[in-house]
């Protein structure tokens, strides 16, 4: 029997900041690139590169040393898991995985005391910084050690939905959270649910809510060498190194945030061609992430960057060149069965992220409103 554990509704425990903000001092003679964050930033890149090396020169060493997996079933079903469950090895598993969680919530509780309403230096390196990037590092690669020992990650307990909600939960209220800035469709802010108010609600609490959503799901999966796996892995770096570099300007420099937010169109479309490649699942999904993600790439995540109004209509116009494209009988086109475009597919990703994003919002709209009224006493 699958068991389901909310750690969503544990990790959204707020941090109270008395709307205190941090202040990152940087001279005009310290560059971003000579700061220490940044050194952090390029080692940390590179660590994640030779994780995902290392993870696929390994394989070897699994196949030899653990039977086949269970056959894919669906959907529903996650194949990278052993055909029995052993108990010692789920204990092992959930131990590392708490100890990893609260590492990381420990030292974001600790920053949030020390950090906020106080003037950072980035000339030199931060203790939370230091901090998590060793927790990083350390935990990775007992992630490693882990798979290689005893193989299973938490999936073996917990239904695959749970780690698929946990990331599309961290993006939508990503939406919420930049859309005083950035807007949620061409620019257009939504002025009511998600004002800046309900967005700050957020964004004193994300840190939790999003290290939940990463730490679990990175210890959902086993190290394997499926291409699946390794996008994911990689994509799960980006994630963590931009935890690594909060309250520093690398952790808001919009071309890196936009990478991180972005990579997940690469991810998702890797994930579902090797689902239909692999395993012949039916029909074959990819067509939707991808153009679903693209399209939150091109109509969202873009209108946050200053570029020129030209550019940005020429990006949208390439997109739906590439989408016609995409269903256009061959020779002109790529010949994706047109039934799959009147079922709209390339809106659902959107559909779905914003459906949730209302969602979270309403429940901080419904917070505030409690909030302020028992602030002013009425």
């Amino acid at each position: 029997m699958k068991l389901y554990i909310p750690f969503f509704f544990l990790s959204i425990i707020k941090i109270e900041n008395d709307n205190q903000m941090v202040t990152i001092t940087s001279p005009n003679s310290v560059s971003m690139v000579r700061t220490p964050a940044f050194k952090v930033w390029i080692g940390l890149i590179i660590f994640i590169v030779v994780e995902v090396i290392l993870i696929f020169y390994l394989e070897p060493f699994l196949r030899l040393n653990f039977p086949p997996l269970n056959p894919d079933t669906g959907p529903e079903d996650y194949y990278w898991k052993l055909n029995a469950r052993d108990t010692l090895t789920m204990i092992i598993t959930w131990t590392f995985y708490g100890a990893h969680q609260f590492s990381v919530w420990f030292v974001i509780v600790w920053a949030h005391k020390n950090y906020h309403a106080k003037k950072l230096d980035e000339k030199k390196l931060l203790a939370y910084t230091g901090m998590m990037a060793l927790i990083l590092i350390g935990f990775t690669l007992l992630h490693l050690l882990q798979t290689h020992l005893w193989y299973d990650g938490l999936a073996q307990d917990v239904a695959i939905l749970t780690s698929q909600g946990s990331v599309i939960i961290m993006l939508s209220i990503l939406l919420v959270m930049q859309n005083p800035k950035r807007g949620l469709f061409f620019g257009i802010k939504e002025k009511k649910l998600m004002r800046p108010e309900v967005a700050n609600t957020f964004m004193k609490s994300h840190q939790l809510i999003f290290s939940w959503a990463l730490v679990y799901t990175f210890w959902f999966h086993p190290m394997d060498s499926s291409p699946a796996l390794l996008s994911g892995f990689f994509f799960m770096g980006l994630l963590f190194i931009q935890m690594v570099l909060a309250y520093t300007r690398m952790h808001l420099n919009k071309w890196w945030v936009l990478i991180v937010e972005s990579y997940v169109a690469v991810h998702a479309t890797i994930v579902a061609i090797a689902q239909w490649v692999d395993f012949g699942s039916n029909p074959p999904m990819w067509a939707m992430f991808l153009l679903g993600f693209l399209a939150m790439l091109v109509f969202t995540y873009i209108h946050g960057l200053g570029l020129l109004k030209w550019l940005r209509w020429s990006i949208v116009i390439a997109y739906f060149v590439f989408l016609v494209f995409i269903y256009v009988p061959q020779p002109f086109g790529f010949g994706r069965d047109f039934a799959y475009f009147l079922r709209l597919e390339f809106l659902w990703i959107p559909m779905i992220l914003f459906l949730i994003a209302f969602i979270a919002a309403a429940i901080a709209h419904v917070y505030v409103l409690i909030r302020n009224k028992r602030s002013s006493g009425k």
